[in-house]
């Protein structure tokens, strides 16, 4: 059976070149789509440089020429898959603007797999790319599955919630979780759906860390990473590094990323009165991370649950962090309870405890017995659960 994966944006999301390159490893003939095509800082040189084959996205040109493809090959069935979007997105006319954008964009990529006798789409992501699969079952007669992450589990504001999320669960031949709590909520929105064709399956995570700076910098480097974002809870970091401040106990800290809590969290920066030890140098480029992490002396997941509901799963750059021996410190959201033991694989605080945050920075930075057993343990669970081939033999 020759299957199809659809990333949602391969050019900007490690795991999923991650999984890809392993994919084709294994099963050269899949065909590769991206939802979103790549361009400027978002590509990923260096690793789609190991995609052995065509990444192939939507254009303009293909969305004509495969929805004349698709109706004169499945006229009956381009119809149908049609009407169904646009009956079942009604609900939410954000949605349905999204899901309409979404149907234009999957022409090319579904004309290219029947081309190629495509019997199966496997979407990574439960959004557009699910949708895109979604379609195609419909359309075309064939097979789906998806895996899901934590934006298109976990609650949202009403506008951006799918209309179309029980419906794609439902007729998933395969549902996949990164994490058994995403699968909990997967599971409660469609009890009616039977448990076996729910998996847990973990993100694959492929990293060439830097040799550790020896001795590493001073004073110590707290490092965290990702969007900034309100779920992504780096305002608890940035109280905490200011607690530690009048406690005289010195760090530096320094937050990667871009988003729309910038401005928010410099002013937080301020008023704490730690802009001479704290960096939020922006958007940054997946290969500098390993230069990042090879000077850090802890590595800081300070994720919380929004009021909105949303939420990380796993992030990817806590398991980045173990492989380049880095103590971990986070908090216990989503999917992180599952592969977190408290002074085992990290040093855990309660979400926006930022008082809680700053003993265990202290704690960690004052112990190299407790970050020698946290760096060995947590290196060992990534190589163990996170590796690519393991996961993407599970997933075939």
């Amino acid at each position: 059976m020759k299957i199809a994966y659809i990333a949602s944006h391969i050019y900007r999301h490690t795991f999923e070149i991650n999984e890809v390159a392993e994919l084709l490893q294994q099963r050269p003939d899949t065909r590769v789509y991206s939802f979103y095509r790549g361009g400027g800082e978002n590509i990923q040189r260096e690793r789609i440089k190991d995609v052995p084959g065509d990444i192939i996205s939507w254009s303009y040109k293909g969305m004509f020429s495969g929805a004349a493809y698709l109706i004169a090959r499945y006229p009956g069935g381009f119809l149908r898959a049609a009407f169904l979007l646009t009956a079942r997105s009604l609900r939410n006319p954000v949605y349905w603007a999204k899901n309409f954008a979404a149907f234009w964009m999957g022409l090319p990529i579904l004309a290219d797999a029947s081309r190629h006798s495509v019997r199966h789409f496997h979407a990574n992501f439960g959004s557009s790319p699910a949708t895109i699969a979604w379609v195609g079952k419909k359309m075309m007669g064939v097979g789906m599955s998806v895996t899901y992450h934590a934006f298109d589990i976990y609650s949202g504001p009403m506008t951006v919630r799918d209309p179309l999320k029980k419906t794609k669960l439902r007729d998933a031949d395969l549902v996949v979780a990164v994490h058994e709590d995403g699968q909990t909520h997967l599971r409660e929105l469609v009890p009616d759906v039977s448990p076996e064709k729910f998996r847990v399956i973990r993100i694959s995570v492929e990293f060439e860390p830097k040799k550790k700076s020896h001795p590493l910098p001073t004073p110590p480097l707290v490092v965290a990473a990702g969007n900034l974002m309100p779920k992504k809870g780096f305002g608890a970091l940035i109280k905490a590094v200011g607690l530690l401040k009048r406690k005289s106990f010195p760090v530096r800290l320094r937050v990667l990323g871009e988003g729309p809590e910038r401005l928010r969290l410099e002013s937080m920066v301020r008023e704490e009165g730690i802009r001479d030890r704290t960096e939020i140098p922006g958007y940054f480029q997946h290969r500098e991370l390993a230069a990042h992490l090879a000077d850090a002396s802890v590595f800081v997941a300070p994720s919380r649950v929004t009021v909105q509901g949303l939420r990380d799963g796993i992030p990817t750059v806590v398991i980045e962090a173990w492989l380049s021996g880095t103590p971990v410190v986070a908090s216990l959201v989503g999917g992180m309870g599952e592969v977190i033991v408290h002074g085992e694989t990290a040093l855990v605080f309660r979400q926006g405890d930022y008082e809680g945050l700053a003993d265990c920075l202290e704690e960690l930075l004052t112990s190299d017995e407790l970050c020698q057993r946290i760096v060995e343990n947590g290196r060992r669970l990534a190589q163990k659960d996170f590796s690519a081939q393991k996961n993407v033999c599970r997933l075939i």
